[in-house]
C-alpha cells in the first residue's frame, strides 16, 4: 500500500476532516483524504490522542466515492467533523506523535503509511499552535480494549519518564466488582 499512497500523495487533496471537539475530549477520528484522477478517493486515517499517546491507530486505504462517503458517514455518528487547513492538519498529526513520543510512546504501526498522504505539505506553512496533554499535563485514558496489563504498563511507563505526580488519569470502574 505505501507505493499506491505515496503516488497518490501528489494528487489534490479532497480534505483534511477533525472532530470538533478533539482538544475537549482528547481523542478523535481524524481523515486526510486526496482525489485521484480515476474518480477513487486515497485516505489516510488516525485516531488521535493529543492528551497522551499520540497515534493510536491509523490507516490507508485507496476507496471508491461511495465506499469513503460510507467510512465518513459511520463516524460523523459520534464525531462532528470539521474541516482544517491541510497544512494545519499534519502539523497536528506530526505535533501528537512528537508529544507521545517525549513520553516514549511510538505511534501505531501502520502511522508510516498513512502518513504518506501528506506528500510535499509542509507543517511550518500552519501557524496555528496546537496544546497537546490536559492542564499543562499528560492525561491517561484506556482504550475499552486495553487489558489490565496494558494500562498498568502504560501507566508505569508515564511514572518513568515525568514522574508520579506529572500525570493524570482516568479509569473506569469495571462492573464487575460490585
Amino acid at each position: 500500500m505505501a507505493p499506491q499512497i505515496a503516488a497518490a500523495a501528489k494528487s489534490p487533496v479532497h480534505e483534511a476532516l477533525v472532530p470538533a471537539k478533539l482538544f475537549e475530549l482528547g481523542m478523535g477520528n481524524l481523515v486526510f483524504s486526496r482525489s485521484l484522477p480515476d474518480g477513487r478517493i486515497a485516505a489516510g486515517a488516525f485516531l488521535l490522542d493529543v492528551f497522551c499517546l499520540g497515534v493510536k491507530n491509523a490507516f490507508a486505504t485507496l476507496v471508491s466515492r461511495h465506499e469513503y462517503d460510507q467510512l465518513l458517514l459511520g463516524w460523523s455518528m459520534s464525531e462532528d467533523h470539521q474541516p482544517m487547513e491541510p497544512t494545519c492538519f499534519r502539523k497536528l498529526v506530526e505535533g501528537g506523535v512528537a508529544y507521545a513520543q517525549e513520553l516514549s510512546f511510538s505511534p501505531h504501526h501502520d502511522y508510516a503509511v498513512a502518513s504518506l498522504i501528506f506528500g510535499d505539505l509542509k507543517p511550518s506553512d500552519c501557524s496555528t499552535l496546537f496544546k497537546y496533554g490536559h492542564d499543562g499535563k499528560p492525561f491517561y485514558i484506556p482504550g475499552p480494549h486495553e487489558s489490565k496489563e496494558q494500562i498498568d504498563a502504560t501507566l508505569g511507563q508515564l511514572e518513568q519518564r515525568v514522574g508520579a505526580d506529572n500525570f493524570h488519569y482516568l479509569l473506569m470502574e469495571d462492573e464487575d466488582e460490585f
